[in-house]
């Protein structure tokens, strides 16, 4: 093996290993919320204190390490990309708060069936065999989970595929609109715009704060563990590895979640829920394996 040769499979195995890691802090977003759920904490609530600590913690680091902040054109896309998330985490969080958390967990992840579908209708991006047939699964897949089914009410359902749409939107938009420059100092502003929509829907819904300490706790455990370390483990580890590997491996994320909603929170899991939980992250991975 050649010096090249080895520095290039220890540069794929440190993103490898980055964006695995990403993917598992996200996935802890069940565990930190279950408890500040508990603690009487409301999911818009823990929204507005989640991305205000996470924005307020990477706007520091930006500042100490001395990256500059872009150009204002810049900023403003990267708000509107957090608003998307924003809406997307309101409607994940929600949908949790009513439903079963690995109901949810798969709702929300059928997000790239609406990616497709648009990029192809809208957009006019080519309609492979792969894509369709991945979009196949994942509408299948969300039909087998709730249609058979349901672990709560029909509002949790329509939550997550709230969440799933405002999160293929975000998506759409920050791949097509907004400049791809600035990783950190985007990943800072995409935060803000995160808390600004979460203190907007505040404003017009009842919001609870946890009530002791183990609540506040669980807030810096989900602004630090499953927002801040996720994100600047991806930043740094999706391009020692590209966009379709690091694609296919944040589908570790829903398997995360579910794992902790069946061992740790204690939900049970129905063969409905296994099914289509295993469709729609077949559909992500192959999709994720296109150009």
């Amino acid at each position: 093996m050649t010096t090249n040769t080895a520095t290039v499979d220890n540069d794929y195995l440190k993103g490898f290993t980055l964006v695995l890691l990403s993917a598992i802090g996200y996935g802890l977003q069940p565990l930190f919320t279950h408890v500040a759920y508990s603690d009487g904490a409301s999911p818009v609530g823990l929204l507005v204190l989640r991305f205000l600590a996470a924005s307020s913690m990477m706007f520091v680091w930006l500042k100490l390490r001395g990256f500059e902040m872009p150009p204002l054109k810049h900023n403003l896309q990267y708000l509107l990309v957090g608003l998307g998330y924003s809406g997307a985490a309101l409607g994940y969080y929600s949908a949790s708060h009513s439903t079963s958390v690995s109901l949810a967990v798969i709702l929300m992840f059928s997000f790239p069936a609406f990616v497709v579908l648009f990029s192809i209708g809208v957009l006019k991006e080519k309609a492979t065999p792969l894509k369709l047939v991945s979009v196949a699964l994942a509408i299948g897949g969300v039909v087998v989970a709730v249609g058979l089914d349901i672990q709560g009410d029909s509002t949790g359902v329509l939550w997550a595929l709230f969440a799933a749409l405002a999160y293929g939107s975000a998506i759409l938009y920050g791949t097509h609109k907004a400049s791809p420059l600035y990783p950190a100092q985007s990943a800072c502003m995409v935060l803000i715009g995160c808390f600004l929509g979460a203190l907007v829907v505040s404003s017009i819904q009842p919001t609870h704060w946890p009530q002791t300490d183990a609540g506040w706790l669980s807030v810096v455990g989900l602004a630090l563990f499953a927002t801040i370390f996720p994100i600047a483990t991806f930043i740094a580890g999706a391009p020692k590895i590209g966009a379709s590997n690091a694609s296919t491996i944040s589908t570790m994320e829903p398997v995360v979640a579910v794992a902790i909603a069946l061992l740790l929170i204690g939900e049970p899991l129905n063969t409905a829920t296994l099914i289509g939980g295993g469709m729609v992250i077949l559909s992500v991975v192959l999709l994720s394996r296109s150009k």
